[in-house]
């Protein structure tokens, strides 16, 4: 259940930066609990208290972001990630993932399955939202028009939010898809782990290095033949080169 900080969220919000948000959980009472605190904030929130039932709230209604707990009898939440993420429609809506389980092993099974962020039960009701937020504002495309940017066969749009390796179009969950842009945008540098932190996901979210690793992993296998364009500095970080 979240900590005592369950005051309502600010109602500042104006109607353009208002979310539409799916909140996923098997307790009622905490579902309720972030229903009427996101709602508050002046946030379009619908719920639903089983897998299954997830999968079809989200191709529905598309929302901007969907908070998952993992910890759901029958489809767990990494399942579900793991479908959403499977699916066209749904494959790049952001996921924040709520779990009981504290321990590292268990927050890179989530990022594995596709979550973008992660949040530990107890938790406090106005970080909560804060990351909502923060998760929201990096899936916006950018403000200002770009010509995209590119790395062998791997192409970028930064409005589209689209990569094509060869052509084709490759899904990539939002804190991938600005993990590689980070990279390709400075190609030829080894970039740290913190500065990967820094640059692609921002303040206001907690991720350990090991994180890092995970998605940067993930970002291999989804370029398949062309995974060794981001090379391993042992002990330092990540580069991204043209092919030799």
């Amino acid at each position: 259940m979240a900590h005592e900080d369950q005051h309502p969220a600010s109602t500042t919000t104006t109607r353009a930066d208002a979310l539409q948000i799916l909140v996923v959980d098997d307790e009622p009472d905490l579902r309720e609990l972030i229903e009427y605190n996101l709602r508050q904030g002046g946030h379009e929130v619908y719920s639903v208290g089983d897998g299954q039932g997830a999968l079809e709230a989200a191709k529905a209604r598309l929302p901007d972001v969907i908070v998952l707990d993992v910890m759901m009898p029958g489809m767990s939440g990494v399942e579900v990630a793991q479908r959403l993420r499977s699916q066209t429609e749904t494959s790049r809506i952001p996921i924040l993932m709520l779990t009981a389980k504290a321990d590292e092993s268990h927050e890179l099974e989530g990022f594995e399955s596709g979550a973008d962020d992660y949040v530990t039960k107890p938790f406090s009701m106005s970080v909560l939202i804060a990351r909502i937020k923060s998760l929201a504002k990096r899936s916006q495309p950018t403000t200002t028009k770009s010509d995209g940017m590119s790395l062998g066969p791997v192409s970028i749009d930064l409005d589209e939010h689209q990569v094509l390796v060869e052509g084709k179009p490759v899904s990539f969950t939002i804190t991938e898809f600005r993990l590689l842009a980070t990279l390709v945008g400075s190609k030829g540098k080894v970039l740290s782990r913190p500065a990967l932190i820094s640059r692609a996901i921002g303040p206001g979210v907690t991720v350990t290095e090991r994180t890092i690793d995970v998605h940067v992993t993930a970002i291999r296998k989804k370029l398949g033949d062309y995974a060794s364009l981001i090379s391993t500095v042992r002990g330092v970080g990540y580069r991204a080169d043209d092919p030799k």
